[in-house]
């Protein structure tokens, strides 16, 4: 898909003097390209944002839920280490330590596992 020239604006129609709404529109050709089902958004920064959001590659988010899964049956698989990182992770917040991606590293190489995705992909997926 082709990147649109597009910009944001204030719309006059949807804004009043003390809530101004703003739309995306195409600089070619002025047309509205989004407008938040009517309403406008709120902020120049927010209507950025869902628009980058709408026009996303999907296919990427197919890829991420499948190596979420990947990462969830490893868990599953290896119940003895997920419960040490839970016992580890606790610890660590009683003494007010980070439980970061470079420690659960250290703790996967202590216990001679060698994952095919990354300490930090890892720690995402077993706080969700």
């Amino acid at each position: 898909m082709p990147e649109k020239n597009i910009t944001v604006i204030e719309d006059e129609k949807l804004s009043d003097a003390y809530d101004k709404r703003y739309v995306i529109v195409d600089k070619d050709t002025g047309e509205v390209l989004d407008d938040a089902q009517g309403y406008g958004y709120k902020s120049v920064q927010k209507a950025y944002a869902a628009y980058a959001y709408k026009t996303r590659d999907k296919s990427k988010d197919a890829e991420k839920r499948a190596k979420k899964r990947h990462i969830q049956q490893w868990l599953r698989e290896h119940k003895g280490f997920a419960n040490l990182m839970e016992a580890i992770a606790f610890d660590c917040v009683k003494c007010g330590e980070p439980f970061n991606a470079a420690l659960v590293k250290k703790m996967l190489k202590e216990n001679e596992l060698a994952p095919d995705f990354t300490a930090g992909e890892l720690l995402r997926v077993w706080r969700s």
